[in-house]
């Protein structure tokens, strides 16, 4: 379970008449824009600076417990810059610094692939009190989606394997203009979550850099039982952050034959809006 995308908002919602803690520090629940579940697993983080008027940057680790709420800071007014996942070398210089942020080189479980999906929100906050805030998360890194539809009905679906092949795994990060840019020369075989959407339909997914793929570049590699087959990029294209790239499979008796690519926005593969409340 993810963020929403960036062309859809996912939202800090600051309503202080609502606080009911005893120390007065709000706290954040994550939920699903129908309320219906949390979003970010207990122990997932949030790093949030604060920069005051005065120019001092506070810096807090937001932790979601298993309840989904975790502590936000207290703060009157001051530029705000949210970033998750939390990343416990960047520290305060990292507004100004442009620390590196690497995707995990495995992403076969959920845990890892969230791990990977680094998203900056920015807003200004000022006196909570005079009402409700927002703030919107960007998806800053691209996401690529297999999908392999099994036409034979003979074929345990579970035993098929995707990995994407040498993509740029590295950004520099401009946490203070929500930027990134990749380092060309990160590079790595990434192994994908894969998940059964269907009984007929595996999907396979990874969180890469942004970057440019040339035409018939190997692009991914499909195991099936103990067979594993390279396949190039269907045709140039160019990953952008907060973009879905979706490559479709058919499973026949003949083999894999790819069946189409296109681009999507990061949340057209299912994901939702989140608000994130405050109370």
């Amino acid at each position: 379970m993810l963020f929403s995308a960036c062309s859809k908002q996912s939202e800090f919602e600051y309503i202080d008449e609502e606080v009911t803690n005893t120390d007065e520090s709000p706290n954040v629940t994550v939920t699903d824009e129908n309320g219906n579940e949390t979003t970010l697993t207990p122990g997932s983080t949030i790093g949030i600076y604060v920069v005051g008027e005065d120019g001092n940057v506070t810096l807090q680790q937001v932790e979601v417990d298993e309840d989904g709420n975790a502590i936000l800071p207290s703060s009157n007014q001051g530029t705000v810059i949210a970033y998750t996942p939390w990343q416990e070398e960047w520290g305060d210089e990292a507004l100004t610094s442009n620390p590196v942020f690497t995707v995990e080189s495995d992403q076969t479980t959920q845990e890892r692939f969230q791990a990977s999906d680094l998203m900056i929100g920015s807003t200004s906050w000022t006196t909570r009190a005079n009402g409700d805030e927002s703030m919107t998360f960007h998806h800053m890194l691209a996401k690529v989606a297999i999908h392999i539809v099994d036409e034979t009905g003979r074929v345990d679906l579970t035993r098929i394997g995707a990995e994407l092949l040498d993509v740029c795994n590295s950004v520099h990060v401009d946490l203070a203009h929500q930027t990134v840019t990749s380092i060309e020369d990160a590079r790595a075989n990434i192994p994908m979550l894969s998940e059964m959407t269907t009984d007929w339909r595996i999907s396979s997914y990874a969180i890469v850099a942004p970057q440019s793929v040339a035409d018939g570049t190997k692009f991914f590699a499909v195991t099936l039982y103990s067979n594993r087959q390279e396949y190039p990029i269907p045709e140039a294209v160019t990953l952008e952050g907060g973009k879905t790239y979706t490559i479709n499979m058919r499973l026949t008796k003949n083999g894999l034959i790819p069946d189409g690519w296109y681009i999507t926005d990061w949340d057209d593969e299912g994901e939702k809006n989140i608000d994130i409340e405050l109370y």
